[in-house]
């Protein structure tokens, strides 16, 4: 039974853009991948374009851009364009062995369908939309939000989520514990290895002879951005020769370009925007040492987030910086993965910086040790591997829920 070649509707329906190239489309690309790899057949519904194999079936309702300017207003009229667009598109492509599904604020079409069609509902939450509008967002229509997220924890099979921090805080909002899943992020071995060549890259950018620190990723608040800036002088006063890599953009890029400039280390920090994907590789192939610095969240929540940079630095073979925080403190043991250091506190960052530097024999065994990590544990080959165990163990049992 379980050789049997599975059928899976991929269904990302927001009407914001689904970034391309973010947190969630990475995972989304990556679990499709693997599954296609395996032999299985996608299906994809989505509001937005995305970078798929070419053997992707792809299906897009369009999103009117105006909306952006509108948040939440617009999206349970939405929530019902994308659950008609759907059930006229999915008799087409039937069987599907079960959906995968994002969960967005105020979007419960996907548990009508599964309820219609009696198709088994995978849910990816990569937060409780309710918590991340309140604290990171707007929140309009707190009533409304909860309760759309509420039918997709009744409806769902599965809640695959990416971290134990992430399940508690699910369960405390009332999510079926039972149902949930930990299924952390994961990085591809044939994009992130050690043997990228981009010697090309550092003679452009004029780092043939400097010590490079290097980040990627989104510049938000739990990512903890301004505290690696922050921590850019005490380095520097120990390696002259230093230079800061972010690789990315986001909401607190003003924040680290004061930094950057009060501390008069412009000539010391290199800031490249977003790129895309296939280039992001080659940025962090060109560190001495790639840093974490991940922050609990303000109103004592802790840090529940998976951060794919996690397992990215580990499949390039590189020693690690990470601060102690959730899902960091669990998949990294100091000073045989990573050296640990505790969070909002740029000189204890600096001081780990330091170290790499200096002691050579421990930076190649924490890179080596995160690497053999990351291959026997962490690709996502291994997270495309637990949804299909667990759709053959929800067949096997039957626990369907209808």
């Amino acid at each position: 039974m379980e050789d049997k070649k599975l059928r899976a509707l991929f269904w990302r329906i927001d009407y914001t853009g689904a970034l391309v190239d973010g947190g969630v489309s990475t995972t989304v690309r990556s679990l499709i991948k693997e599954l296609i790899k395996e032999g299985h057949d996608v299906f994809y519904f989505s509001g937005s374009r995305a970078k798929l194999p070419s053997n992707v079936k792809k299906y897009y309702l369009p999103f009117n851009r105006f909306y952006r300017n509108f948040p939440e207003i617009f999206a349970l009229h939405y929530n019902f364009r994308s659950l008609k667009f759907a059930k006229k598109f999915l008799p087409k492509i039937q069987p599907i062995d079960f959906i995968y599904h994002p969960v967005h604020d105020l979007n419960f079409s996907a548990g009508i369908l599964k309820r219609e069609f009696k198709i088994p509902l995978f849910l990816q939450a990569d937060g409780v939309q309710y918590w991340i509008k309140k604290n990171w967002g707007k929140l309009f229509f707190a009533t409304l939000v909860r309760w759309a997220e509420e039918i997709l924890w009744t409806l769902s099979d599965r809640i695959f989520t990416f971290s134990t921090q992430l399940r508690n805080l699910l369960v405390e909002f009332g999510a079926p514990e039972e149902k949930i899943c930990i299924n952390p992020c994961g990085f591809d071995p044939e994009i992130f290895h050690p043997e990228i060549d981009s010697s090309n890259l550092k003679e452009r950018l004029g780092l043939q002879k400097k010590f490079i620190v290097g980040f990627s990723g989104t510049f938000e608040l739990y990512h903890g951005i301004t505290y690696l800036a922050k921590s850019i002088k005490y380095v520097v006063h120990r390696i002259p020769e230093v230079v800061f890599l972010f690789v990315g953009d986001g909401s607190f890029r003003a924040q680290l370009d004061e930094i950057v400039k009060q501390d008069n280390v412009q000539k010391n920090s290199i800031i490249t925007g977003f790129l895309p994907f296939e280039e992001v590789p080659k940025y962090l192939s060109i560190c001495d040492v790639l840093v974490s610095p991940g922050i609990n969240n303000p109103d004592g929540t802790e840090f529940f987030n998976s951060p794919i940079k996690n397992f990215e630095y580990m499949g390039l073979r590189k020693p690690i910086v990470a601060t102690a925080v959730g899902q960091q403190k669990e998949i990294f043991q100091n000073r045989w993965n990573a050296l640990l250091v505790e969070e909002k506190n740029p000189e204890a960052i600096a001081e780990a910086i330091w170290e790499i530097y200096k002691n050579p024999e421990l930076a190649q065994t924490i890179a080596n040790n995160a690497y053999q990590e990351g291959i026997s544990k962490h690709t996502w080959a291994h997270r495309a591997r637990t949804l299909i165990e667990t759709f053959f163990e929800l067949n096997r049992s039957k626990i369907i829920t209808v």
